[in-house]
């Protein structure tokens, strides 16, 4: 990977990634991500459908997901309609409300609200939901990859009680689950942690300002088609 090309040091956005291409964007940024700091590991390895990431040489996949907040107006909508409807889709309203982050505060009769933590506790109940969520998934790659593992990007920096539990937290979800990935990577703007849930070894290397802020460029670019694979900044 060449990141600093004058390309990309000269490219300036005024504006967020279009919903279209975001979830494009983010498996290209991890894609980035892993081959600038594993070269040799990941040089065969493309963006796909169903992984996301595909190695057909090596027999691997990677699921990518991103631990990133519902809009608060979706949540809003749900517990504003949670108790109308039929069972299934009360249950559903719960579900969204819980995977974003809130947990319910009781009331006075029978009554609740909704809050978001905004603690370390909610930090880790959000991260654990963005595995769930890939975790349904993964068994029907299986008999196209010998080896499946998981990317989760982190839009939003953690704090650093969260850093330094990520491990633990992958472990204890990852425990419930049997083991479904074969390894996990947690990609943040100042780091890439590595994680193997079998031999529970854990490796973490740190990213730079401007290198994460490169990586994200190219995702972006690529996503967008300012730039292809064969370019000289994924070389």
């Amino acid at each position: 990977m060449k990141i600093n090309t004058d390309l990309v040091k000269g490219k300036k956005y005024s504006s967020a990634v279009k919903p279209n291409t975001l979830k494009h964007s983010q498996e290209y940024r991890v894609l980035a991500t892993l081959r600038y700091l594993y070269p040799s590991k990941f040089d065969t390895m493309i963006t796909g459908e169903a992984p996301d990431l595909q190695d057909s040489a090596n027999s691997t996949g990677i699921e990518v997901t991103a631990a990133v907040k519902e809009d608060d107006m979706k949540v809003s909508r749900a517990f504003s309609e949670l108790n109308q409807g039929k069972p299934k889709d009360i249950e559903k309203r719960k579900n969204i409300i819980k995977s974003s982050g809130y947990f319910f505060v009781p009331l006075k009769d029978e009554k609740v609200a909704i809050s978001t933590s905004g603690t370390t506790d909610g930090e880790k109940r959000f991260f654990q939901e963005s595995i769930r969520r890939k975790t349904k998934k993964i068994q029907q790659y299986r008999s196209n990859f010998k080896r499946m593992g998981l990317a989760i990007l982190l839009p939003e920096i953690p704090t650093s009680y969260a850093e330094n539990h990520l491990s633990e937290w992958i472990t204890e979800l990852l425990d419930e689950s049997a083991n479904l990935f074969d390894f996990v990577y947690v990609i943040s703007h100042r780091f890439c942690l590595y994680y193997d849930p079998q031999a529970k070894i854990t490796e973490k290397h740190s990213l730079t300002q401007d290198e994460s802020l490169s990586l994200a460029t190219i995702g972006r670019m690529t996503a967008e088609g300012e730039l292809t694979m064969t370019d000289t900044e994924w070389q």
